[in-house]
């Protein structure tokens, strides 16, 4: 969802272009810029005391397009690039929350005062990224229509010039909403460099669209199960380059069924 009021403010003094030409070979990728008062995407390692990652996960941004256009049996986001547009400020606060669910099934309300807890978040404010990322159609669907791929950007550049989408896309968590919107050529990244270390790329398997198993007891019929998978991000004058994910830069960690 775009935010009319601060849209149309800059409405006037911006040049608009989705669809860029990304290489030599033609290859087109979609561009937008997404923003919002805050954002949280979770360090795997630290889901109690949440801590935030410098920048969007790969899969953090591939949930704001498919909020977008999600159409998984027919093509899949592969995200190229994420530029960071505003400083990267960050803040802390605890906020009070509960350590169990609500049984939809039951019924049973929580105790709150029984079951209160309170847990510290260091997040991202202020955030402006714009990214860049392609549409790849299946195989088997690019067999049944080799005009697939244009169809699918057009499909894309429709929505977003009328602001559509499926769900409210966030940052990280669903408290923090994420806007989207045409990007804004009178932006450009931050002029920062540094080494933001191993990033989560994805928890899912881009090919099957299914989320991946991580529990050997609860894989069916497979001789192997993947882990989430990572992969080192730099930022280069504001510009992290995101590797494809059959790419050798993209660590998957193959766990053997046990004896």
């Amino acid at each position: 969802m775009r935010s009319k009021g601060r849209i149309n403010q800059r409405r006037k003094r911006r040049r608009f272009c989705i669809l860029i030409v990304s290489d030599e070979n033609g290859n087109r990728e979609i561009v937008l810029d997404v923003w919002g008062d805050f954002a949280l995407f979770t360090r795997t390692e630290s889901k109690v005391e949440r801590s935030t990652y410098d920048i969007p996960t790969p899969s953090a941004v591939r949930g704001i397009l498919e909020a977008i256009l999600c159409k998984p049996v027919e093509f899949r986001y592969q995200v190229t690039e994420i530029d960071v547009m505003n400083p990267i400020n960050t803040l802390t606060f605890m906020r009070n929350e509960v350590k169990v669910k609500a049984d939809a099934k039951k019924l049973d309300s929580i105790d709150v005062d029984a079951e209160r807890t309170q847990r510290h978040s260091y997040m991202l404010k202020d955030v402006y990224y714009r990214v860049h990322a392609r549409m790849i159609p299946t195989a088997e669907y690019k067999e049944k229509d080799d005009k697939a791929e244009e169809k699918f950007y057009g499909h894309f550049e429709r929505r977003l010039k009328k602001g559509k989408c499926f769900y409210q896309p966030y940052f990280g968590s669903k408290e923090y909403m994420c806007f989207f919107d045409e990007p804004d050529d009178s932006r450009t990244p931050i002029q920062e460099s540094r080494d933001l270390g191993i990033v989560l790329y994805d928890i899912f398997d881009q090919h099957r669209h299914t989320p991946i198993v991580t529990s050997i007891k609860k894989a069916e019929n497979n001789s192997e199960s993947y882990a989430p998978s990572y992969f080192h991000a730099y930022m280069i004058n504001g510009i992290v380059k995101i590797p494809d994910y059959d790419s050798l830069e993209v660590f998957k960690q193959i766990r053997q069924k046990e004896e």
